[in-house]
This record gives C-alpha cells, sequence and structure tokens, in this order.
C-alpha cells in the first residue's frame, strides 16, 4: 500500500508540474505574441497619420525655367508638380523624393542634367507632402496613383504622349516608381535609387541593423502586414516593390544603391536584385561604396552632373535603351 501510495504521489506530482510547465508555455506564447502584435502600434504611428511640410525650391535657382500644374488622382487628390521641358526632347522622366525630406522641388538640379541632354521632366510632389493634398504617406501603396495622374498627363499632352516615359526615384520614390511600373504599361523603364523591398522587410532589416535579433523581426512580419492591411486595405499589400519589379517584363531597370545606406539598408537592393535577375529583368546596377542614402555625393546633389560616374550612369542608361 506504502509503495502504490509513493507512485501515486509521484504521479500526481509529475502531473502537476507538466501543467505548470504547459501553463508557463502559454503564457510565454501569449506574451511573446502580445509584444510582437504591439511592436507595429509602436513605431509605425511615427510614419502614418500625419503630413509632410518639406522646404520649397525655385527651378530659376537651378537654371531651368518649370511649369507649375496640378495633376489629378484616380483617388480625387490633387498633386503639385512641375512639367521642364527641353529641346528636341526624347522623352519624359518623372522624378520622386522619398519618405519626407527632401521636397522632390529639391531635384531641379536632375531636371537640368535631363535637360542638357534632351529629356524633359515631371517632378511630382507625392501626396501628404507641402503642396499636395493627402493626408498621409502610404508607402508607395498608395502613391503609385500619383505617378499615374503625371502618366496621365504625359499620355494626353500633345508634346509628350508620343514619346518614352522613365520613372526615376530615390528611397520610398524609388519603391513606388518599381510599384507603378509594375502596375502601368506605359512606363518604358524604371531608375529606381536607395528602394525597399517592401515595407515589412525594411522593418526588419532597420531592426536588425539596430541590434534586435532578426527572427524577432521576422515573427512581427505578419503583425506589420496585419497593421498595414487594416489602416490601409488588405488590397494595398499587394503594392510593393518586390512585387512590382517581377512585372516589368522586357523593361529595362536601372538600380542604384550605397553598400554602407543606414536609411534602406543594402540588403533591401540585395533583395530586389535576386527578384529581378530570378525574373530575367533586364537590370542594370550602380553600387556606391559607404552611407550615400542618395548615392550621388552631397556636394554634389544640386549639380548631379559634376559627380561624373552617378550622372554619366543615369545619362549612359537612357541613351543605351533610348538612343
Amino acid at each position: 500500500m506504502t509503495i502504490y501510495l509513493n507512485i501515486t504521489s509521484k504521479r500526481q506530482k509529475k502531473s502537476k508540474t507538466k501543467k505548470i510547465i504547459i501553463i508557463i508555455a502559454i503564457v510565454f506564447v501569449l506574451l511573446s505574441t502580445a509584444i510582437l502584435a504591439a511592436i507595429p502600434f509602436m513605431v509605425m504611428p511615427m510614419f502614418l497619420g500625419q503630413r509632410f511640410k518639406q522646404e520649397q525650391f525655385s527651378s530659376i535657382d537651378f537654371g531651368i525655367q518649370s511649369e507649375r500644374i496640378t495633376l489629378t488622382t484616380d483617388d480625387s487628390l490633387s498633386i503639385a508638380a512641375w512639367h521642364t521641358r527641353s529641346e528636341n526632347s526624347k522623352g519624359t522622366v518623372i522624378i520622386l523624393s522619398g519618405i519626407q525630406n527632401p521636397s522632390v522641388t529639391a531635384f531641379f538640379g536632375y531636371s537640368k542634367m535631363l535637360s542638357d541632354n534632351n529629356w524633359d521632366s515631371l517632378l511630382i510632389e507625392m501626396r501628404a507632402r507641402s503642396e499636395s493634398e493627402g493626408d498621409e504617406i502610404g508607402l508607395g501603396m498608395t502613391e503609385w496613383l500619383d505617378v499615374k495622374a503625371g502618366v496621365d498627363y504625359l499620355t494626353s499632352d500633345t508634346n509628350a504622349k508620343d514619346l518614352p516615359i522613365v520613372t526615376m526615384g530615390t528611397s520610398m520614390g524609388g519603391g513606388t516608381v518599381i510599384i507603378a511600373a509594375g502596375e502601368l504599361p506605359e512606363i518604358d523603364a524604371v531608375i529606381s535609387i536607395s528602394a525597399f523591398s517592401s515595407w515589412p522587410d525594411m522593418f526588419v532589416d532597420n531592426m536588425t541593423m539596430f541590434g534586435m535579433p532578426k527572427a524577432i523581426g521576422i515573427l512581427d512580419i505578419p503583425f506589420i502586414n496585419m497593421y498595414m492591411g487594416f489602416h490601409f486595405g488588405f488590397d494595398a499589400l499587394k503594392y510593393s516593390p518586390i512585387n512590382g519589379i517581377e512585372k516589368l517584363g522586357n523593361r529595362p531597370i536601372l538600380m542604384m544603391h550605397s553598400t554602407g545606406d543606414t536609411q534602406v539598408p543594402y540588403s533591401e537592393f540585395e533583395k530586389l536584385l535576386n527578384k529581378a535577375n530570378k525574373n530575367n529583368i533586364n537590370v542594370t546596377t550602380f553600387i556606391r561604396e559607404g552611407d550615400e542614402h542618395f548615392v550621388c555625393y552631397e556636394q554634389y546633389f544640386d549639380k548631379p552632373n559634376q559627380d561624373i560616374e552617378f550622372s554619366q550612369t543615369i545619362l549612359s542608361f537612357l541613351s543605351a535603351n533610348f538612343p
């Protein structure tokens, strides 16, 4: 009897210990899930739900004339844009900036460089920035509609409609032009500078860069997508550069990035390049050492033609594809 009681007591203790372990595991999983779910709610409001005011620049200060126009998007927003024209135009380059600074008007130096080489430009101030309408940025998922408004404008312009359209963007703009090209066959080529592959991927890469284990970031991706889905609508999640680049077909893309970029990590460039290569996309690359988010050296930003390696890469890409 004593032996039986001892065995029973041991079994009860083991059963109790097992229950405690299970409870602890469940609590750990629930707490971990709650923390992962909370991260997007803590971080994403830094980017969403706000407008950005930026310093504005005049094209005259860059030695080029421009026409201020207003574009209307499919979702009824008025978007500020500036059209520059050149003699014997070969086509138009649509130019976008990034999430916040600088304004696209800071890129009139690029317009001057392009104009000197017989290219028009259409600088588009994306939604929720300065003179453009809109309540918040959309991480490229909504801004591609701003590009579409620009394409619609050009295809109805007597002087531009029969000429090539190239999209060029930096940072978030670099991702947006890829998304737009994936959706709009009217775009003939893309120049993407310092683009991210998708917002969740960049979120994870930045978390990793600041010391958080990558595994935690990867586990957080479903919660980031869930947050963005509820915020923008789940249909919007399909609009990402990593999805857009595989839709380019035989249209050429120039991808530019710096190896030490602390805003959009170089790993984002590698993901886009891998997807392009897997889909046999006609891709040209330009890689610059160091932390050069705009790839063009800062001292030449106003006059990018003076950054010989950078400017010649862009102009050679245009000449090779549109002789």
